[in-house]
């Protein structure tokens, strides 16, 4: 790996990020002995689901985390909010749009909290009808201790004030109280063959910033987010890291100067999937990346402390969707390793 200006660029992110501060069956709630990983230690795996577990996100105050778990024990499949602690361990609780299987898949994702809301998307589809993309899609936000208790935000799909059309929303990240951003995509379903089964390819269009504290929404394009890829939000809400569309490098953007500069250069592959905690910063770069035609399938999973990049995990997996823990020790991600389904791992970091 190769980075631009290395000594400035490694001295700035990590001042940057210190300033910025930053299963065979599915287990149940109460399942799983007392807590901690089933084989615990420093890289421990989670779940062990038939289904997949993914998108994690951390509890405000790191005693926990949430992700998205899809309920094979359920005929309807449906995805759902699940809470673990923060070092592993059984589920604590999940949240379902129902308490039992029904005639419609409803997933719960891209779940990011701050104090006592959670904002997430949330989507249903016609169980035995469906079509190719979900009838029902919406940004909400919600009590965290009552999630199914939700304000819609923005339906999706929708087209904004500047022209562009979301298809679907990812990344939603906090950026202070009654400030959010989040990514907008466009989702096609290409073929590989003409009796293949079509798959989903989601593609960033653009970053948007979303001031939800109001009666009224107002969404705002942040200049310079056009192609985004992912997001992370600073602690103080003024900085926003992002990337871009197969591009190497992690940008960052200071709102409050109305600035981006460019943070560091993977030069290796495409980075993705940036997540940021406590001068701490990771990123899947490489792997296999995502274009029009076909889905982003993991890449390998990169970590920057203290100034120095280096990759970490098992280098036959591909990982998505890291989170590192606002105390910047533990780092928990999807990783899949030959499987068609994506487990939780926990890294505890130095």
């Amino acid at each position: 790996m190769k980075l631009r200006s290395p000594l400035r660029n490694f001295i700035g992110l990590a001042i940057a990020l210190t300033a910025g501060c930053e299963h065979p069956a599915p287990f149940h709630p109460g399942e799983g002995g007392a807590g901690g990983p089933l084989i615990p230690g420093s890289i421990a795996q989670l779940t062990y689901s038939p289904g997949q577990d993914v998108i994690p996100a951390w509890l405000p105050d790191g005693s926990g985390f949430v992700f998205t778990a899809e309920r094979r024990d359920r005929a309807d499949h449906d995805r759902c909010l699940a809470f673990m602690p923060d070092s592993g361990g059984p589920i604590t609780r999940y949240v379902c749009s129902t308490s039992a299987a029904d005639d419609t898949i409803n997933v719960f994702d891209e779940a990011a909290m701050l104090g006592d809301s959670i904002a997430y998307v949330r989507a249903s589809t016609e169980r035995f009808l469906p079509g190719l993309g979900p009838d029902r899609q919406a940004l909400v936000v919600a009590p965290l201790a009552d999630p199914k208790a939700a304000r819609v935000l923005q339906q999706i799909p929708f087209t904004t004030s500047w022209g562009a059309t979301y298809d679907a929303i990812s990344h939603v990240a906090w950026l202070g109280p009654g400030r959010l951003a989040f990514i907008g995509e466009h989702v096609t379903f290409p073929r590989p063959c003409s009796s293949c089964i079509p798959d989903t390819v989601r593609v960033g269009i653009g970053l948007v910033i979303a001031d939800v504290g109001g009666a009224a929404v107002v969404l705002t394009r942040m200049p310079d987010g056009d192609s985004a890829s992912s997001l992370a939000g600073s602690v103080n809400g003024d900085t926003v890291y992002f990337t871009k569309n197969g591009d190497t490098r992690v940008f960052r953007r200071t709102l409050s100067t109305a600035q981006t500069d460019t943070l560091l250069d993977f030069v290796a592959g495409a980075a993705r999937d940036v997540t940021v905690g406590n001068g701490k910063l990771a990123a899947v770069v490489g792997g296999i990346v995502g274009s029009a035609t076909s889905p982003d399938r993991g890449g390998a999973l990169f970590l920057v402390a203290g100034g120095v990049p280096s990759q970490i995990g098992d280098t036959l997996s591909l990982y998505r969707r890291p989170a590192l823990s606002p105390d910047g020790n533990r780092l928990v991600v999807s990783a899949w390793l030959g499987a068609p389904n994506g487990d939780l791992w926990l890294f505890q970091l130095p």
